[in-house]
């Protein structure tokens, strides 16, 4: 009796540690990819962060990602506004996406670290192949075309840089894109360390 209680004890501590092991903290719709790249599948976008210069940056006064989005082919275009994307620290302070007019006058001062994020595009077309580059984005160096919105597609898939100013400088921990959509929000966690 006593061998089978202990059996049984070890059973039940087993299965415990293996359903908490089991148990991601992502997010539902997140997962990572690479050691920096983080993939988003939702109802509404499907969104790349690929955050390996923003962790070589720590302590830099701007926080910078290469992102890729489209849309799931089971939706329709759904229009992402500047206004609705934002960084939240690991304080959880948010911080706003740079204007085109910030990003035009700091972009001789950062364009090789931004140039070093965009390596890591693209890659979406690894996971949602045959869609084409929609040739828009919110930030544009020089007299490059910037919008304010971008409608985003199953068929096509827009990346870029996407900036952040970090008073204080940016700090190792836990970070999130947030993207607020018409109907949902998106939260896409990533670790600086």
């Amino acid at each position: 009796m006593t061998n089978r209680l202990i059996l049984m004890l070890a059973a039940l501590l087993m299965t415990g540690c293996l359903t908490s092991s089991s148990v991601s903290s992502q997010p539902p719709g997140t997962r990572q990819i690479g050691s920096r790249t983080v993939l988003y599948e939702g109802p509404e976008l499907v969104a790349l962060v690929a955050y390996s210069q923003a962790a070589r940056s720590l302590g830099e006064e701007w926080l910078i990602l290469a992102v890729e989005l489209t849309s799931p082919r089971s939706s329709g275009p759904v229009v992402l506004r500047r206004e609705d994307i934002s960084a939240r620290t690991p304080s959880g302070r948010r911080l706003p996406l740079v204007t085109q007019e910030e990003y035009r006058g700091l972009f001789p001062g950062i364009r090789i670290p931004v140039e070093k994020a965009l390596l890591d595009l693209p890659q979406l077309d690894r996971y949602h192949p045959s869609r084409v580059p929609c040739g828009q984005w919110f930030l544009a160096p020089g007299d490059g075309l910037a919008l304010d919105e971008i409608p985003v597609s199953s068929f096509e898939v827009c990346s870029g840089p996407l900036v952040f100013l970090v008073p204080g400088g940016a700090q190792p921990g836990p970070w999130r894109l947030v993207i607020e959509l018409e109907e949902s929000r998106v939260s896409i966690p990533f670790l600086l360390e």
